[in-house]
């Protein structure tokens, strides 16, 4: 248990924004929902978002989580769940835009509404909500794998302003549009959205970005190109979590575990030493699977005690 990340992670009277971000595979998940679980046993007004496209939250608390709705997690009181499904959230996203869309449509084409990058969009779009008008006292995001993120958190900070820019190019071509001043004005409020959400997660104060590694080559790389690119777009990560550590009282002459057990340390020096800076929390390779909420409150314990 490490008190650093306990004090960092608590609330001080506002919101707090935990995010958990990582590679595919390393226990994204299982982290933050022991987080959730752990934050909602105390008391704390809490709420768990996946980003993740798959139905890794529902099988984690075993009931359906969908998108639409938050949903009350069973036998955790101060504790609901959404999973924000791309797809769904398109949807959502598009008839929120179609009074402006269908007047682009006709000029633009629509390639406009459906790019390649819309999941992004429509998922950061449903996702930006929850830093716009919080309920909760912690709110937890469980996220898609890295690269995926990233785009999520890139792609709309530029959208709004392309968009305004090719209307504004072409202002003649807009008149023939018969557009009207309201379209400008969703583009403002939907630029200005994103730049708020954008700056709550730059806010160390009130966001904590926690990565999620193993100590394993490809997973060190790639947290490191995260923390990169999440420092282009001025996102502080504050905390790595290091999992499935092999614990020296587990070997036992193994030598299968001791060879694993060597290499992971030769790893989890070069952790300390590239990440430097950073609260580094250390779980241990559990012989049993974290599947439901006797062991989520255990991992809970390691990571805060």
């Amino acid at each position: 248990m490490d008190q650093q990340l306990q004090q960092l992670m608590s609330p001080d009277g506002n919101t707090k924004y935990l995010f958990f971000g990582g590679k595919g595979g390393v226990g994204k998940t299982t982290l933050a929902t022991a987080t959730a679980t752990w934050f909602a046993d105390r008391g704390y007004k809490t709420m768990i978002v996946s980003t993740d496209p798959t139905v890794s939250l529902s099988a984690m608390f075993a009931q359906p989580i969908g998108g639409e709705e938050r949903v009350p997690i069973h036998h955790v009181p101060n504790l609901c769940g959404l999973n924000i499904n791309p797809s769904d959230a398109k949807g959502v996203y598009t008839k929120r835009l179609n009074s402006m869309m269908s007047q682009m449509t006709g000029t633009f084409g629509n390639e406009v509404i459906s790019t390649p990058c819309l999941d992004e969009m429509a998922t950061f779009d449903q996702f930006a909500t929850f830093l716009e008008e919080p309920d909760s006292e912690v709110i937890v995001f469980d996220t898609a794998p890295t690269g995926k993120t990233l785009r999520e958190l890139a792609i709309p900070f530029d959208w709004a302003g392309f968009l305004q820019k090719q209307i504004q190019d072409g202002r003649e071509l807009a008149k023939l549009m018969n557009m009207d001043g309201n379209s400008f004005e969703d583009l403002e409020r939907d630029k200005q959205r994103y730049e708020n959400a954008l700056n709550v997660m730059r806010n160390r104060s009130t966001t904590v970005f926690t990565m999620v590694l193993l100590p394993e080559r490809l997973p060190i790389e790639e947290t490191f190109s995260a923390i990169t690119g999440l420092d282009r777009l001025g996102i502080p990560v504050q905390s790595l979590a290091i999992n499935q550590c092999i614990l020296p009282e587990v070997i036992e002459g193994n030598r299968f575990l001791e060879a694993r057990a060597n290499l992971q340390n030769r790893y989890l020096g070069e952790i300390e030493n590239r990440f430097d800076g950073l609260i580094k929390t250390r779980l241990p390779l559990l012989d049993h699977d974290v599947s439901d909420l006797s062991t989520l409150r255990q991992v809970g314990e390691l990571l805060y005690g």
